[in-house]
């Protein structure tokens, strides 16, 4: 596709970058419209919020792609850490985007779960420009197939493998990018419509789980590590329950209430 959108004298405006940049800015646009509505008091705890929560997610989803993708202090450790075009699994960033939350909230005594839906919102819908970026970087591609909707990748900039440039791939990117503005809507629905704090949450955690579980199969780019699962399946297989925990624990603390 395209991993350098275009370059203007030194200024060089990767596609991925440019996706992650714009799903951020609209999507930190809709918690600004809920802001009141979720307890940020003011223009200031907004701010810190948004610095929390991406500092925390930047930081998680790099370091976990570090972990799985590269060996530590190689060379393509030290060049996927300051690439602005590559290098992020969203995993890591359903670590780090809650504990920056958390860490805000006990900062400003601001109720947590309440915002960690208003997060868990915004997030599929950010996910899906995130997905459109990956497809115009070429990461996160799927496995060769015959089926009419395969996708071929030529630019040789690209990350896909050279031996599978010309060759159509199942539309992965793509079909994240559905089903996460599926995610989206169906949040977005519940979200509005008020109800237990926490639920937004639990949910979200349960159906991108079960969606990245179900994608793994078609995914050219990752391989099996036990029992025939790749690590992205097993960490959905443990976001599934952790949609558990989080129902486990709001339910204490209503009950507590």
């Amino acid at each position: 596709m395209r991993p350098l959108l275009f370059a203007w004298g030194p200024l060089r405006v990767h596609g991925y970058g440019f996706m992650i940049a714009l799903g951020g800015i609209l999507s930190f646009w809709f918690l600004r419209r809920r802001a009141r509505d979720v307890g940020l008091k003011s223009d200031e705890d907004f701010w810190l919020l948004v610095n929390a929560v991406l500092i925390g997610g930047f930081a998680g989803g790099r370091l976990l792609y570090l972990a799985e993708y590269t060996r530590p202090f190689s060379p393509e450790f030290w060049r996927t850490l300051v690439s602005p075009s590559r290098g992020f699994s969203v995993f890591g960033a359903f670590v780090g985007v809650p504990l920056g939350a958390w860490i805000f909230c006990r900062w400003t005594k601001t109720p947590f779960a309440r915002i960690l839906d208003a997060i868990c919102v915004m997030a599929p819908f950010w996910h899906v420009f995130g997905r459109l970026g990956c497809l115009l970087a070429g990461c996160c591609h799927g496995r060769p197939t015959k089926l009419p909707w395969g996708l071929v990748f030529r630019d040789p900039g690209s990350m896909v493998p050279r031996m599978w440039l010309g060759v159509p791939l199942h539309p992965t990117q793509l079909i994240e990018a559905a089903l996460d503005a599926f995610i989206a809507a169906v949040l977005y629905r519940l979200f509005e419509r008020g109800g237990k704090p926490g639920l937004v949450c639990a949910l979200y955690f349960a159906l991108y789980g079960a969606l990245r579980f179900g994608v793994e199969f078609l995914r050219g780019d990752t391989a099996p590590l036990a029992f025939g699962l790749t690590a992205a399946q097993a960490l959905g297989l443990g976001l599934i329950a952790s949609s558990g925990v989080v129902l486990a624990w709001r339910s204490g603390c209503c009950r507590s209430s």
